[in-house]
């Protein structure tokens, strides 16, 4: 069965949908007519549902049965990563209760295991060769950074791969966020040249709203929009990924003399995205060129570090770093080593589980403190600092129960997911895509994706579901020339008692091609799940795209 719905305005939602779908609004509560129109899955409705604002801010760790999932990072002294720890050298703290440990892995880099790191160019080779490897994110934030040091930042990170080998460690993805844009620069490799070569092919910009008090609002948008996308764009890469942000991030947010339930649904808002960034298994690194002071943390009386609720002062960029596990470098020069310090942090680290010793039915407000104690004192453990249980109301925000759809109406967390997942060329890879175009109808194209990403449910002996499908072609400087979307029904037979899914869901769709159609983009969203799935298929070299969304200067004019 499949219903037709336009795919006009997944193309402009943008930072209003985002703040509409937040209840975003500090300076002043937002009227009927400041809201986006939400396209529906049926021409002319509107989905009026909205996510219920519950009164304290609440995220999660990965809590499925009462078991808590941490990767912690081991540094001696002088910040260099520990290797050959043991499960008996680590002490988890819930509370100041110790925890159980039910399952412990070390996971270090090739030249320590003395293994070979795989070539890796694409999500794709990723996914099949390495579906566990861990993987560094870089993000050069031009939000809100000075034009000298958005040139500071490239000249760090210039640096410190000229430092490295031909062949990195570990595959590096290279983003450029801009006030309208998320700009994949280059996807997941191993090749230094290949980033180093986006990077030099990267125009640096010079925004006049980047300084601009008026337009906070849309960097914050733009800022919360890309953490989403990157977690939900990378959420079908089991291994672990330090997204290293260098910049300021959102602007610090002051919430003195706001109202209550302004600072509550804000609070809400960030901490549902942490909550995003943890589900993908994302640590997040602020590295800020500019100079600013670190924020102080507290100790105890034997000065270990406590993680207070990072949501209950003022709310800034920090506290979202501080939440995921991750540090916060600040007044630094030498940027090129802090960036070594978080890609080393995301190669070299333990990863623990355990039973969380309270069920996770109790009180969601109450924030749960976690600390980890190593055996020697003179090491250092970088962890998340703690959770909240899940609560009915932020579980509306997420995939599953609670994010339910109305027939032929889609949510705005749906909306959402497809206005990121259409705006830009990023992969993503919650529902791995395979394309090929029909060999005798040019307009025509094939997908293929695994039967197990699909969120099929079993009714009646058979697995049922629906997926979104979104197919847009563009010219070569970013022009939309096509498009057709619709919503599939898909049933396939049930599996037998034992036997794992294995098998793959075939779909067709056509798009305009003909000339000056330069590029096709497919958007796949599972709506069991809400997993998401987009690539692109290229009907001219990507190199010599104008596109802005490449973020890069086309390869014939480069040099």
């Amino acid at each position: 069965m499949r219903k037709s719905f336009t795919a006009k305005s997944f193309l402009s939602c943008g930072a209003a949908l985002f703040l509409y779908f937040v209840a975003y609004c500090t300076a002043a509560p937002c009227s009927a007519q400041d809201k986006p129109a939400i396209t529906s899955a049926s021409p002319g409705d509107q989905d009026q549902s909205s996510p219920q604002n519950p009164g304290q801010p609440t995220y999660s760790l990965s809590v499925q049965a009462q078991i808590v999932l941490l990767d912690v990072a081991v540094n001696d002294a002088k910040g260099q990563p520990v290797y050959g720890l043991k499960k008996d050298d680590f002490t988890v703290l819930e509370d100041g209760t110790p925890q159980k440990v039910v399952s412990f892995d070390a996971i270090e880099p090739p030249r320590v295991t003395e293994g070979k790191t795989t070539p890796i160019h694409s999500t794709a080779e990723l996914d099949r060769l390495e579906p566990n490897l861990p993987v560094s994110i870089i993000v050069l934030d031009e939000l809100t950074a000075r034009f000298e040091d958005e040139y500071f930042a490239r000249y760090s990170l210039e640096k410190y791969l000229s430092k490295q080998g031909e062949t990195l460690d570990q595959p590096m993805m290279l983003i450029a966020q801009t006030m309208d844009h998320t700009n994949v620069l280059h996807d997941y490799t191993t090749s230094k040249h290949e980033i180093l070569d986006a990077l030099k092919r990267h125009l640096v910009g010079n925004d006049w709203r980047n300084n601009n008090a008026s337009f906070t609002s849309e960097q914050t948008g733009a800022a919360f929009i890309s953490l989403i996308e990157v977690a939900r764009a990378t959420q079908g890469h089991p291994g672990h990924k330090n997204l290293i942000w260098i910049g300021r991030g959102f602007p610090a947010i002051p919430v003195d003399g706001l109202p209550t339930d302004q600072v509550d649904a804000l609070k809400n808002v960030i901490a549902s995205c942490v909550d995003i960034l943890r589900d993908a298994r994302i640590t997040l690194y602020a590295l800020d060129p500019t100079g600013v002071a670190a924020p102080q943390q507290s100790t105890n009386e034997t000065g270990d570090i406590v993680m207070d609720d990072p949501f209950g002062g003022q709310i800034d960029f920090d506290s979202m770093v501080r939440a995921t596990g991750g540090q916060s470098l600040h007044g630094r020069n030498d940027v090129d080593a802090t960036i070594g310090t978080a890609v080393s942090n995301g190669e070299t680290f333990y990863s623990l589980a355990y039973h969380a010793s309270s069920p996770s039915t109790e009180d969601p407000k109450q924030f749960r403190k976690i600390q980890v104690v190593l055996k020697d004192p003179t090491l250092i453990a970088t962890a998340r600092e703690g959770y909240y249980p899940v609560s009915p109301e932020i579980a509306g925000l997420k995939d599953g129960t609670g994010n339910k759809e109305a027939a032929g109406k889609l949510t705005p967390r749906a909306t959402l997911d497809l206005s990121a997942a259409t705006n830009g060329l990023m992969v993503f890879d919650g529902v791995p895509l395979t394309i090929t175009r029909d060999t005798s109808n040019s307009d025509l194209f094939h997908l293929s994706f695994p039967a197990a990403t699909a969120g099929l449910t079993d009714q009646d002996g058979k697995l049922s579901g629906d997926i979104t499908l979104i197919a847009l072609s563009y010219d070569k400087n970013g022009k939309l020339i096509g498009k057709s979307g619709k919503v599939i029904s898909l049933h396939l037979a049930g599996l037998k008692p034992g036997e794992t899914e294995s098998r793959k869901v075939e779909i067709s769709t056509s798009v305009e091609t003909q000339s000056p159609a330069a590029r096709v983009r497919f958007i796949v969203r599972a709506n069991g799940n809400g997993r998401i799935g987009a690539d692109n298929f290229f009907l001219v070299d990507r190199n010599t795209l104008k596109d802005p969304a490449t973020g890069i200067k086309p390869a014939t004019t480069a040099h």
